[in-house]
């Protein structure tokens, strides 16, 4: 009987696997060579592939270690403390790099939509569910954020962790939600601020104050006087000073005028003639009279040029 070779490629969904046995699936597999006869067609396949006896098949499912995806036979386990931390949701050190192949994992478990795949975690009631999904998502949103994530690393601000709020996170949320409240005082400073906080709250819509053309004519009028008034003051208070200064100059030449005339009062003629010579020549001694008394002249013996201007007088 001949045999003829007949080549039969098979697809990546159409191998069969054993029940017992799960090899990972190649992405290509060669052709296997079967052998025809009047009887029938019989398969010879791999050995990891066997045709199953309750007449379904079993086809192969890819590997999580081959392609990094969730299995649903294996569940990602969750963290057993009460308030876990985004590093231990996704079970990752707290200096490794962030990638989101956990995250993927944990909502294909978590999610509202596919709770009915998951038939591992039906014993985890539904608000369980929800807020382990609200933490899976709040803890990629803070880990995929490098800013966030040092923040949280660095000072511990941004994550909760379902725990309840103590009094003094209360009190500091309350206050950062009045802040950015539409309509909040926290931002008045001046007076102006809270004039137009006051005006936005009661609703009044308060018109530009302009002044009018009589009042700003009445004021610079106002003010050109006062200028007028402060000018004079000072020409006067200018003048007094001037006639005082005068005043004393007459008063201290009268009273030197005086004193000379005290002095020459008791001299002789040529006494009152020496001083008036005393006073011409000042100029001389650079107006120091001090100079003149303080030199003696010359006299030769048996020669006295008062008696001599005496005689010649």
């Amino acid at each position: 009987m001949p045999f003829n070779k007949v080549v039969m490629p098979l697809s990546k969904p159409a191998i069969s696997l054993n029940s017992c046995n799960a090899f990972p699936v190649v992405s290509s597999i060669p052709p296997i060579r079967s052998i025809t006869s009047s009887r029938g067609v019989r398969f010879r396949h791999a050995p990891a592939t066997t045709f199953s006896i309750d007449g379904y098949r079993q086809y192969a499912r890819v590997s999580s270690n081959r392609r990094g995806s969730f299995s649903h036979n294996e569940v990602p386990e969750w963290p057993k403390t009460s308030y876990p931390s985004p590093y231990e949701i996704f079970a990752m050190k707290s200096d490794a790099p962030y990638t989101k192949h956990r995250f993927y994992q944990l909502v294909k478990v978590y999610h509202p939509d596919r709770h009915n795949h998951a038939p591992n975690t039906d014993n985890i009631t539904h608000k369980t569910r929800l807020e382990r999904y609200r933490l899976i998502v709040a803890a990629n949103d803070l880990l995929s954020d490098p800013s966030k994530r040092q923040l949280y690393d660095v000072h511990g601000v941004g994550w909760t962790g379902g725990r309840p709020q103590t009094l003094n996170e209360t009190v500091r949320n309350a206050d950062r939600a009045w802040r950015h409240r539409a309509g909040s005082a926290a931002h008045n400073a001046t007076w102006e601020d809270w004039e137009r906080w006051y005006d936005a709250r009661d609703g009044r819509v308060k018109d530009p104050l302009y002044m009018s053309n009589g009042l700003f004519a009445t004021l610079v009028v106002a003010m050109c006087m006062i200028g007028a008034f402060a000018q004079m003051s000072r020409a006067d208070q200018y003048g007094a000073d001037l006639v005082e200064m005068k005043n004393q100059s007459n008063l201290a030449i009268g009273q030197q005028v005086a004193r000379r005339n005290t002095i020459a009062a008791g001299r002789s003629k040529d006494e009152r003639v020496d001083m008036f010579l005393k006073d011409r020549e000042n100029l001389n001694y650079a107006f120091q009279p001090g100079k003149y008394d303080n030199e003696v002249p010359q006299v030769s013996q048996g020669h006295d040029p008062r008696h001599e201007h005496n005689g010649k007088a």
